[in-house]
């Protein structure tokens, strides 16, 4: 099956369909693109211009893959590493959790969280890899998706999906190593990750290209030595930060992921630091793997990489997996997850409870059916004889006369069985309605074996983007009733306009969406 990786770049946004490693389709879209030509407007949010540019590209070069993963450059994440004392599983998350608050800069409640944790038998510690990203950015990433109707696999950090290239490089990842990302040639950041036995230690993500040399081409092609030189300061840094933080956890090798151009210099630099260096070499890997050879491109490797859901890498961070333990949290289920994760005894004794209480009702209700069941059949048996009296007439009147009946009985039956019910339909709405969306009317109309439900509301929430969220929110949610979605098979945005409120200075997104079956 045809696997889609989407890297959301700070300059590009780079896809890549695969199929058993096989390249299937490449595209880079420039985020300069999503603010230029028709989708310029100022009225259409910047979400839906993404959309509708990703949707004229899929069309184009005929994507057919399905799922996608979310790759995310280390601009949108918060990556943290610390240390917890040793806790039992269902209390570790908590001590996560408290920790975590002391090294990012808002409410642990606005993020979605994931982490990985190893013991460190030298100091008897849990060391802690956390990633986290702001709700509503992820929110965002997976609107964009299920906007172009893709089933969302996974979100996981750019930096850890190149592992999967390391991993299908034959690198041997045992002990303490730093893999080092780079394109001088493209706009993208450069990511410096520490391994201890495939376990990420340390992250950092680094930007050379400053706003004023991205203005100018040639300035860029002539300042490829600076970006070299500054590269180097910032490897300098990295390792001299790692050394702070851990300072007993030496690095033995450098894994390089870079351009032919780039190599010499790198190489010799890293050799006089005292380091052992080593290249993955970027066009053997294309053309084994790939099936060709094909410009190097730091973005293409994140988007490709993400694709390979099937490679399998010791990093376990996955924010999707994340977000949806948070949902299951906040519903009935939550009871069961937390049976799974170690309230054991507790759960098991109301289960015991439960279905000691279930069978002894269950016996009450048969020794109170007992009496009636008696009753009834006494009425049976006591039930006076009726004959019936015969009708007049020969055999043809009388099998035209059941003919007429047994033709009518039908029909009504027809009528009942082709009858909608939409009391049920309906009924489902306002428990999907989310906060923030009004539905001012509806309309249904009913053609033969064709049926269409138009729904026409305004969402207001202070914020175009946010309204435009909300509103798909709700699409989402009357896709996933399954009395609604059983019926309605196409549910779609037929129509949006964002205008004032009656007389009022404040505007709103109204909106329009057709159910069809």
């Amino acid at each position: 099956m045809n696997k889609l990786g989407i890297y959301f770049g700070p300059q590009v946004i780079s896809i890549v369909e695969s199929k058993n490693y096989q390249l299937i389709n490449s595209i880079s879209i420039p985020q300069s693109e999503i603010s230029s030509g028709i989708l310029s407007e100022e009225k259409v949010p910047a979400q839906l211009k993404i959309i509708n540019l990703l949707k004229e590209e899929f069309r184009s070069k005929k994507i057919e893959a399905k799922e996608a993963t979310i790759c995310l450059s280390g601009k949108d994440l918060i990556i943290r590493s610390f240390e917890v004392p040793i806790l039992p599983r269902q209390e570790l998350e908590g001590a996560v959790n408290f920790e975590a608050r002391k090294y990012i800069p808002f409410k642990v409640e606005e993020i979605i969280f994931d982490f990985q944790y190893k013991l460190d038998k030298t100091i008897k510690k849990y060391h802690i890899l956390f990633v986290g990203i702001k709700k509503d950015v992820l929110d965002k990433y997976d609107n964009i998706l299920k906007g172009l109707d893709l089933k969302v696999s996974a979100a996981e950090y750019s930096a850890f999906s190149v592992l999967k290239m390391l991993r299908l490089s034959d690198l041997k990842d045992k002990g303490i190593v730093a893999n080092v990302y780079v394109d001088i040639a493209e706009n993208d950041e450069v990511s410096f990750v520490v391994l201890e036995d495939g376990f990420p230690l340390f992250s950092r993500d680094i930007t050379l290209f400053s706003e004023t040399k991205k203005e100018d081409a040639d300035i860029v092609i002539d300042s490829s030595a600076a970006l070299l030189e500054k590269l180097k300061r910032e490897i300098r840094i990295s390792l001299d930060y790692y050394d702070r933080i851990f300072p007993l956890k030496n690095i033995n090798n450098l894994f390089f992921i870079a351009s032919r151009d780039s190599r010499m210099n790198l190489e010799e630099f890293i050799k006089n630091m005292g380091f052992g260096v080593q290249f993955v070499n970027f066009e053997k890997f294309t053309t084994k793997y790939i099936g060709k050879n094909i410009p190097y491109s730091l973005s293409f490797i994140k988007g490709y990489c993400s694709s390979l859901s099937k490679v399998a890498t010791p990093v376990k961070i996955d924010l999707l997996l994340a977000k949806e333990r948070i949902l299951r949290k906040s519903t009935p289920g939550s009871k069961v997850q937390a049976f799974l994760t170690g309230e054991f005894r507790q759960y098991l004794f109301s289960l015991g409870a439960g279905l000691l209480l279930w069978f002894l009702i269950f016996l009450f209700g048969i020794y109170r059916t007992v009496p009636l069941q008696k009753r009834l059949k006494a009425a049976s048996e006591n039930k006076p004889q009726v004959s019936i009296a015969p009708i007049e007439g020969d055999y043809n009147l009388l099998s035209g006369a059941y003919n007429n009946y047994g033709s009518r009985i039908r029909a009504i039956r027809d009528v009942l069985k082709e009858q909608l019910y939409v009391s049920d339909l309906l009924g489902s709405i306002p428990a999907i309605l989310p906060e923030d969306i009004w539905l001012m009317e509806f309309s249904f109309q009913r053609r033969d074996a064709h049926a269409d439900l138009v729904l026409r509301g305004v969402s207001y929430a202070g914020d175009s983007n946010k309204e435009l969220e909300i509103i798909n929110i709700f699409i989402s949610g009357l896709k996933a009733d399954p009395v609604f979605s059983a019926y309605f098979k196409n549910i779609d945005i037929d129509s949006l306009d964002r205008r004032q409120l009656y007389d009022s200075k404040l505007s709103a997104t109204n909106f329009t969406i057709v159910c069809k079956r």
